[in-house]
């Protein structure tokens, strides 16, 4: 009989253990849900506000390897570049939609998620177009290509990888270490995967290990 109570003893505190934990995760839910949506009554409220700071991104079209004749996937990027050219590119990665509002205005914020947008088609529209000229031996082209999104922080992973490739070919560790330093800036969640990739490429393009430079 003893040993009944001492199993159900043990039950009850089990069950009392996981509704007090079970209890804690819904405030704390709640109070993070109320504190997401005061936050965001707040931005919603917020006037607008200078956007003097954010610097506008100038797709230089006559740096570009265009080709009088080229594939049609080729075409089709540089006919998505050109018309890229035409609409206001800002980079806002990292900043949450409050975040926009909160730091420049409600009334401010359709204008910038559009100028988002347009750089998330830019950097992915340069990652494809690099893969493209790779896939036809273009490789003078195609560095070209990604060393421009690479200068504006394009956060496309594959845009590193592939020039971190025609760097090793190269053999051009001093590349992949400014590479590893612009990874280093960027507002991503693959940023650990980008830098360790990085870094892995410069010890493939001939140089030391990469704690040796640390």
């Amino acid at each position: 009989m003893s040993r009944f109570f001492a199993t159900f003893f043990i039950i009850m505190i089990i069950i009392v253990w996981y509704a007090y934990e079970r209890g804690k995760a819904t405030r704390k839910a709640k109070q993070t849900s109320d504190n997401f949506w005061a936050l965001e009554q707040k931005a919603n409220s917020t006037r607008r506000k200078l956007i003097d700071d954010l610097s506008k991104i100038t797709i230089p079209l006559e740096q570009f390897p265009f080709e009088e004749h080229p594939s049609q996937e080729a075409k089709e990027c540089q006919d998505y570049l050109v018309n890229l050219s035409t609409v206001d590119i800002i980079n806002l990665t990292g900043m949450s939609n409050t975040d926009l509002k909160l730091s420049y205005g409600a009334p401010n914020f359709p204008y910038l998620s559009q100028c988002d947008e347009n750089y998330t088609e830019l950097v992915r529209c340069l990652n494809q177009w690099a893969r493209v000229l790779l896939s036809e031996d273009k490789t003078s082209q195609a560095q070209t290509v990604l060393e421009f999104a690479v200068s504006i922080h394009s956060d496309v992973s594959t845009t590193y990888d592939m020039l971190s490739k025609l760097y090793i070919e190269q053999k051009a560790s001093d590349k992949i270490l400014k590479l590893i330093d612009i990874a280093e800036q960027l507002e991503t969640l693959l940023k650990p995967q980008i830098i360790k990739k990085l870094e892995e490429a410069y010890v493939l393009s001939g140089a030391d290990s990469f704690d040796s430079i640390l």
